[in-house]
């Protein structure tokens, strides 16, 4: 009897008590929130990495293209437009922000053109628009290239010194709304010409000889990094002086940027407007390009 109530005793013992499984669980469930809320931080950090990486890697492609076509860019002096570059749009009425936006157009030979084609120079339109990324999809901020074939370039765009600068081929003017033309904006802005998205801004500022020790961009009549004017070499409305080099502005929101445009609000975000999302969420790419053509 003796062994048997010391055993009973020894087992007892070694049992936990209700205290001890309670303080137990309130430690796991402290340390199980723990490890879901770093984990929770470790995503949300990925997400914005990994969104921010992909948008940083399409505007380095567009900053790359747009840095071969302006560097061979082709101009003549023969009274007809070979480079324009177009002033800012306020996009505030169709966009959470209020872009400052550009059309960029040009002949060039591209690289990339087509080699079954005869010729080599091209024409090409860059333009940046807030519209559905697909049909009946969501408004995304999306840079645009359209390139044309050398012969279509030759036969219908470039014109020739005998027509003169009333010839519809050798004008790059800003187009009306709904231009189905080559030129026209709804040409430029179709699924096929797509470049890289996420781009809120989009700037090409213009540098020729002006007679100061310091050059000043062509289309900036404030010095505020924005293309004041429309800008045209040649043509009617252009100027012929020597171009020197191009400043290319592109700013990039990461996608986490982009929802917060979207939604509308910015209760939560500690954000006071679109220009602080715009500078939380934002990269600016900023390249210069030297012409290395000269008027002929």
């Amino acid at each position: 009897m003796k062994y048997l109530f010391t055993h009973n005793r020894s087992t007892r013992k070694s049992a936990f008590t209700l205290i001890e499984i309670m303080v137990a669980s309130v430690i796991m469930i402290v340390l199980t929130g723990l490890v879901i809320q770093i984990t929770s931080e470790v995503l949300k950090v990925w997400n914005r990495s990994s969104g921010k990486l992909s948008a940083n890697a399409e505007a380095r492609i567009a900053l790359d293209l747009l840095t071969q076509d302006l560097e061979t860019a082709v101009f003549r002096n023969n009274e007809q437009q070979w480079l324009r570059v177009e002033s800012p749009v306020d996009v505030a009425a169709i966009a959470p922000y209020a872009s400052q936006t550009v059309a960029l157009k040009l002949f060039s030979p591209a690289l990339d053109r087509d080699n079954n084609s005869p010729g080599d120079i091209c024409a090409i339109a860059y333009r940046l628009e807030f519209k559905e990324s697909y049909e009946d999809g969501p408004n995304v901020y999306a840079l645009y290239r359209a390139l044309e074939t050398p012969e279509n370039t030759f036969n219908n765009l470039m014109g020739s010194q005998s027509q003169g600068t009333n010839s519809p081929q050798s004008i790059l003017t800003k187009d009306a709304v709904g231009n189905t033309s080559f030129w026209g904006e709804v040409a430029i802005v179709t699924a096929e010409n797509f470049l890289a998205s996420n781009v809120v801004d989009f700037k090409v500022l213009i540098y020729g000889e002006t007679g100061l020790a310091d050059p000043d961009p062509l289309n900036d009549t404030d010095a505020d990094k924005a293309p004041d004017v429309d800008y045209a070499f040649g043509g009617s409305d252009g100027i012929n002086t020597t171009l020197l080099y191009a400043e290319i502005i592109l700013t990039v929101l990461s996608d986490e940027g982009i929802e917060i445009l979207e939604r509308g609000n910015l209760a939560g975000t500690g954000l006071d407007d679109e220009n602080a999302v715009i500078r939380q969420h934002g990269e600016v790419f900023t390249r210069r390009v030297n012409f290395l053509a000269h008027p002929l």
